[in-house]
């Protein structure tokens, strides 16, 4: 690189300038340019950039700049050092998915149409962009498409007439929990046809109840009904008050916590629908237990408890609920004390009684050798109806010996042998040292593939239908001690879900494909005759924009797809090019073998074709001998190998920073003249080895990143912030040449 300090010398005038000093007035002469000044006229020295082109008429090579679509538009000075320098703009990154969006979700297909109109109205080459890409999409929106259609699971909901007492006989009598009588009787009101009279005026009904032998529904049981409801008519004050409304189910009685007032009921009137829950233990209502929620037939007695009641009822039903979420429980309530269950590795499990308070629990190990890793186990029947995959977690109680087996490697679940460690132990649970952690360890059941850890497992696909399974739970520890109660298996039922199928998938996704390319090209026109297909397909970083298209259109198909939309949209033959970032460090030769590589794949039906390979490449000049060198021989080899495709090769974005031994970037406000001089002469190399090893017919033209510089940046480029030239500019014009 050539920088010329030109020198004045005259003697003559020297000697001239000396004379005319004097004692006031000291006179120094500058005989040499600044050099920053005798740089600026070497630059300027130099003729357009595009004016050093070397080419033939065919030649497709473009010289190109990066700009945005809108500082083009605004005609500016960056838009006039354009026309003058290069032969067009390259828009690259202005227009994506993401960018053009409109709030209706629709694309805004104008900022290209108005740089397609600007571009043609100035006689320049315009280049496109990318149509399709894994990166800069609309991955939330996307996303959101192929959701499944969820239906919500809806209880199963009816009724179970126990008695209306309409197909009675009048004068029929029903028993009674104790003493006066029960008869079917007219309405006393003459509305609602027969009804059941409970004491009498001389017989009040004395804590004592109408019994009824009810024999559910082929499929119901007691535990899925959820209240009882009756009509009531309280004759005068009749047991209105007394001791509150009773409910016996087989002679076992539930206080409903209040009276029959409490009811609703007045004197004289019927009370229609009064409900009473059968799970809630706030009035009016009970908690049903558990062992009688099996029963299909029992004795159901409902009445006031009142020394002197008389009362009617009518239209006694029972309404069912069938439940969303249920348990299957391991309590050892009904197990005889001393009974030992077996373990997974040794060690001992008995029944004893609660060290604190009343009840059976499981003594897992002993003070003098504790469970090193072994675990209970147990035989489970699983709901009936309900699978494994029904189930979303295990819960148990413990309560921890001393605080044996506090921490351990996490609390393991074994299903069938498999064990499943949830990387949480008792303690992280919330459980202390001797006491009973109530409520505490609940582990939740994942599905197959999800991130299981800090208290869920994930359950294999190939046990979500087993609907009796061996069990084993316990805390993974060499030394654990604890005594464990109500260990429950939690289970709810599924929604109902439906999948987009991946044939559905893949329609709507290449609709969606369309509107954006088919937008694109469109507004395009016939000025824009080269995109790039694919852009950086050998990306694999994930963000909140990336969406992957192979994954529903197919590997290949995707791309394929792709090149079909645009040829069929373009009014003009367009040229399609497949784009990549090449960075300095990478190992270019075998990135260009991946693309060459996924271009063949893509070409292999013998209907796509992809014209050519635009290279994004970001190059880096480093003060490191040994580092350089390797550079310019990547550099060359990235060239050569391209050349052998005999595709087109494009460069675009095409930048140059310096980097010092240590690998470091330096500012451009930090380069030294020399720095200048070395990158610019490492940017000639590049284009000279593109322009030696890609054959003129087939190079489609260079494209440089930025026309100016700013000083808190690292790239070097030809112009200033002011557009005045820099030493990259000779550069540039080396390479053209």
């Amino acid at each position: 690189m050539k920088y010329f300090n030109h020198k004045l010398i005259g003697l003559a005038m020297m000697g001239i300038a000396v004379m005319a000093c004097t004692d006031e007035y000291d006179c120094n002469l500058q005989i040499e340019k600044p050099e920053e000044v005798a740089n600026s006229e070497y630059l300027a020295s130099f003729d357009l950039l595009k004016s050093y082109i070397n080419r033939d008429a065919s030649s497709p090579f473009k010289f190109t700049a990066n700009m945005s679509s809108t500082d083009f538009i605004k005609k500016e000075i960056g838009y006039s050092t354009i026309l003058n320098n290069f032969d067009g703009i390259d828009i690259g990154g202005s227009f994506t998915p993401v960018s053009s969006l409109k709030e209706d979700g629709s694309y805004d297909f104008g900022g290209m149409q108005l740089v397609t109109d600007a571009a043609k109205e100035a006689g320049v080459t315009l280049y496109g962009g990318t149509l399709c890409s894994n990166q800069g999409q609309r991955a939330a929106y996307y996303n959101e498409l192929i959701q499944p259609i969820i239906i919500p699971f809806v209880p199963e909901k009816g009724k179970t007439v126990i008695c209306d007492f309409e197909n009675d006989e009048l004068g029929t009598a029903y028993g009674m929990t104790g003493g006066s009588q029960a008869v079917v009787e007219n309405d006393p009101d003459g509305k609602s046809g027969k009804t059941l009279h409970v004491g009498t005026d001389d017989n009040k009904a004395a804590y004592s109840h109408p019994k009824f032998n009810v024999k559910l529904p082929e499929g119901r049981k007691l535990g899925d009904y959820v209240n009882l409801t009756i009509d009531m008519r309280i004759v005068n004050s009749d047991g209105i008050y007394g001791a509150g409304m009773r409910v016996f189910i087989n002679g076992q009685e539930f206080n409903v916590g209040t009276n029959a007032q409490g009811l609703g009921c007045n004197p004289n009137t019927w009370n229609r629908g009064a409900i009473i829950s059968l799970n809630s233990a706030k009035a009016p209502g009970f908690i049903l237990p558990d062992e009688l929620k099996g029963l299909t037939e029992f004795e159901l007695a409902v009445g006031s408890a009142s020394g002197g009641a008389q009362y009617f009822l009518d239209n006694i039903v029972m309404n069912y609920e069938l439940p969303g979420t249920g348990i299957t429980k391991i309590d050892f309530s009904k197990d005889a004390l001393g009974t030992s269950y077996p373990m997974t590795n040794g060690n001992q499990a008995v029944i004893e009684d609660n060290p604190e308070g009343s009840g059976k629990v499981l003594h897992v190990g002993t003070a003098a050798t504790p469970c090193s890793y072994s675990y209970p186990k147990f035989t489970v029947k699983l709901q009936n109806g309900r699978t494994l995959g029904d189930y979303t977690g295990l819960s148990l109680d413990m309560y921890l010996i001393d605080g044996k087996g506090g921490w351990g490697s996490g609390m393991r679940v074994v299903i069938n042998g498999q064990e499943f460690n949830s990387g949480q132990g008792p303690f992280g649970f919330g459980c202390e040292s001797n006491k009973w952690g109530r409520d505490k360890i609940y582990i939740t059941f994942l599905k197959e593939g999800e991130t299981a850890g800090g208290g869920k497992i994930a359950i294999p696909n190939s046990m979500k239908d087993l609907t009796e399974i061996e069990l084993a739970v316990g805390s993974g520890s060499g030394e654990w001690h604890a005594y464990i109660d109500n260990v429950c298996l939690h289970w709810k039922a599924d929604d109902t879900i439906i999948e987009k199928t991946p044939e559905e998938k893949k329609n709507l996704f290449t609709e969606e494909l369309n509107k954006w390319i088919g937008g694109i090209v469109n507004a395009g026109g016939e000025t824009v005759k080269v995109w790039n297909i694919i852009g950086e397909p050998l990306d694999k970083s994930v963000d909140s924009n990336t969406f992957n298209w192979g994954e529903y259109l197919g590997d290949v198909e995707y791309a394929r797809t792709a090149v079909k939309l645009a040829r069929d949209t373009a009014k003009v033959d367009l040229n399609l090019f497949i784009s990549n970032t090449f960075n300095q460090q990478d190992e270019m030769d075998q990135k260009a073998d991946e693309m060459v590589a996924l271009v063949k794949s893509w070409e292999a039906d013998n209907v796509t074709k992809i014209d050519g390979y635009n290279i994004v490449l970001h190059a880096v000049y480093s003060k490191d001998a040994t580092v350089q060198k390797r550079n310019e021989e990547m550099i060359t080899a990235l060239f050569d190998k391209l050349a052998q495709t005999g595709k087109s090769v494009r460069v675009s974005d095409l930048s140059m920073m310096v980097e010092n031994v240590d690998g470091n970037f330096i500012q451009t406000s930090k380069l030294t003249a020399d720095e200048r001089t070395a990158a610019a002469n490492y940017m000639a190399f590049i284009m000279k080895e593109y322009r030696k090893a890609i054959t003129s017919d087939k190079q489609y033209g260079i494209s440089i990143s930025s026309m100016t510089e700013t000083s808190t940046g690292n790239k070097v480029c030809p112009w200033t912030s002011g557009y005045n030239r820099n030493g990259m500019y000779e550069g540039i014009v080396e390479g053209l040449k």
